[in-house]
């Protein structure tokens, strides 16, 4: 027992030297493309709803609060309310906009990350960093052909009553997606600006990496950020933590020690969700147009709610 409490305290102090060890100047760089990542995000989103809404102006303020609010209460808030509180607050911003509309443009960002993720997964895989293994559907035929044969009858059996609201919500959905139909102008206003966003999200896990004296390149960056993800697919705790330690600690097992590891993931996890809050405080005080910083986190939670 003493000789565990002991270990488990020499662990702890050497984590704490590691983080104190960190090169200030990675830290920094990290921080600015964390929030460059912000910022194209945001604008990206804004470009989308530009195209949703041509008769509105829309500065890129009110958008990034809103992104910027939402993701800082993806944080803490269940079930990603968070995307809620960006519809809200973007909702009420954009006069006449609606709940459908803005939402279907928050897919179009989705859409691309979920291409981006799944082209980083298989070139991961391919490269043999992570084992990764796909499963085999054989005998999932007959119950993905039942299943498609009951939706297809109740739909059938809803499709009289609910088809005009339902040609209004498409509508509506289509609108938010206008952006596609004109596939330069997505590719050069929405496409090119989120895969800059990738490349600083790569960018501020190469700086940590190299600040914590962890192998700093691009596959390895890749796999952290699968790993990340893959924690929080699954939320038993809030933003995949220690779940998200365990994962990078496996990773990285036959590479470097744990206390590396460890401390690397911990200020990596804790220092994106410190930065997440404060942006999401100030886009909150932005979007409400107020000083006090407890209102605007209250009216954040509102809009989430509402």
């Amino acid at each position: 027992m003493s000789l565990s409490f002991h270990a488990a305290l020499g662990g702890l102090d050497s984590v704490t030297d590691r983080l104190g060890a960190v090169d200030p100047r990675l830290a920094l760089l990290a921080l600015v493309l964390h929030v460059a990542n912000h910022g194209l995000r945001s604008l990206a989103w804004r470009n989308v709803l530009a195209a949703a809404y041509p008769e509105r102006r829309l500065p890129l303020l009110p958008v990034a609060a809103a992104y910027a609010a939402g993701v800082a209460l993806n944080a803490v808030a269940p079930a990603r309310g968070g995307d809620a509180a960006k519809v809200g607050l973007l909702r009420a911003a954009i006069p006449g906009s609606n709940v459908a509309t803005i939402a279907s443009t928050m897919s179009i960002l989705v859409l691309f990350d979920m291409a981006m993720a799944t082209v980083l997964v298989l070139l991961v895989a391919a490269a043999g960093l992570v084992p990764i293994q796909l499963p085999s559907l054989a005998g999932a035929w007959p119950l993905l052909l039942a299943g498609v044969a009951a939706l297809a009858v109740v739909g059938r059996l809803v499709a009289g009553r609910a088809r005009r609201r339902a040609q209004a919500l498409w509508a509506r959905m289509r609108q938010g997606g206008a952006i596609l139909r004109t596939p330069t102008r997505y590719l050069h206003r929405v496409a090119l600006v989120q895969s800059a966003a990738w490349v600083c999200r790569v960018g501020v896990i190469m700086c940590l990496l190299a600040g914590f004296g962890l192998p700093a390149s691009v596959p390895t960056a890749a796999v952290v950020m699968i790993l990340c993800g893959a924690s929080t697919l699954v939320p038993l705790t809030p933003g995949g933590a220690g779940t998200q330690q365990v994962l990078v600690a496996l990773a990285f097992s036959q590479t470097a020690s744990a206390a590396a590891v460890v401390s690397f993931s911990v200020a990596m996890q804790a220092g994106v969700t410190l930065v997440n809050a404060l942006l999401g405080l100030a886009g909150a005080m932005a979007a409400f147009r107020t000083l006090r910083p407890f209102a605007a986190a209250r009216g954040a939670l509102a809009a989430a709610r509402a």
